[in-house]
């Protein structure tokens, strides 16, 4: 494994294992995992960010004899206040084998209090966002098979959102962002699931058929937060899709040709969620 990006993320794991089980990974590490690990395909490269996103429940039970804290502090991590609140937003912040790792903890946020930090284990600050329920209450569970390459021979067993939840979620939060690049790259997410695993394309309608009983007014939201950004191949949408696009993505298209694959997608993909709407 020569990329320190992935090395970094599966030792970040195995500081972490005892707790594997009451943690879901989020952010850009999601699809890498469900290419690499789900389908199978190593050779895939999703974008992705240093940071690890931890997304957890309200209230964390202490596994074993040590904190998430302590394991983290004592791996080398440093504690980083992010904010003057009580309880404090925490961020971790450490180097594994030179390269910079930062991991923030997420958890559900409930009621109609806005977005604040809690404290969901002795030391251990999470913030509380809407809409985290929906990847905390819909995963599956994968296992990293190669962690031999970064000096351990045992598997590990890891919780993501199911594809189906990983998108929804997606498509809600990012019309919430500030930063316009992160609204681009969640689009982008949600563009880079739906091309790339066409193998479980029927598994992801399926689990949207689902996800629209669970959550019908945020799935109505979810719907028309996209219908919005890609009515047209020069829409919004489109074109943060195409800013994001890795120099290796689909090399035999160009520019307006690329806009165009990603307008037809969004497109078909809408339209085939529109049929779970409630009338």
């Amino acid at each position: 494994m020569n990329d320190p990006f992935i090395s970094g993320f599966l030792k970040t794991l195995r500081i972490l294992k005892d707790y594997l089980s009451v943690i879901v990974i989020g952010g850009g590490w999601a699809p890498f995992l469900y290419y690499r690990y789900l389908l199978g395909d190593k050779a895939h490269e999703p974008i992705r960010t240093r940071d690890i996103d931890f997304m957890v429940k309200t209230q964390v039970p202490v596994i074993g004899s040590k904190t998430v804290d302590q394991l983290l502090v004592e791996a080398g991590f440093e504690a980083i206040f992010k904010s003057r609140d009580i309880p404090p937003l925490i961020h971790y912040e450490g180097n594994i084998d030179g390269l910079d790792v930062e991991i923030e903890f997420l958890t559900e946020q409930k009621g109609s209090r806005p977005d604040l930090v809690l404290k969901v284990q002795n030391g251990l600050h999470a913030e509380a966002l809407r809409f985290i329920s929906i990847v905390i209450e819909n995963v599956i569970e994968v296992t990293i098979d190669d962690t031999v390459s970064v000096g351990d021979m045992s598997a590990l067993k890891v919780k993501v959102p199911t594809p189906s939840a990983y998108i929804f979620h997606k498509g809600l939060v990012f019309t919430r962002r500030k930063d316009r690049k992160k609204m681009a790259k969640d689009l982008y997410y949600i563009f880079d699931v739906v091309t790339g695993c066409s193998r479980i394309k029927p598994d992801i309608m399926v689990g949207f058929e689902d996800l629209s009983q669970k959550y019908p007014a945020w799935f109505q939201t979810f719907v028309k937060n996209l219908s919005l950004y890609f009515e047209s191949p020069s829409s919004e949408g489109v074109l943060w899709v195409a800013e994001q696009r890795p120099s290796s993505a689909f090399p035999g298209l160009n520019e307006d040709q690329f806009k165009r694959y990603v307008f037809i997608t969004f497109e078909e993909f809408i339209q085939n969620l529109s049929v779970n709407l409630q009338p």
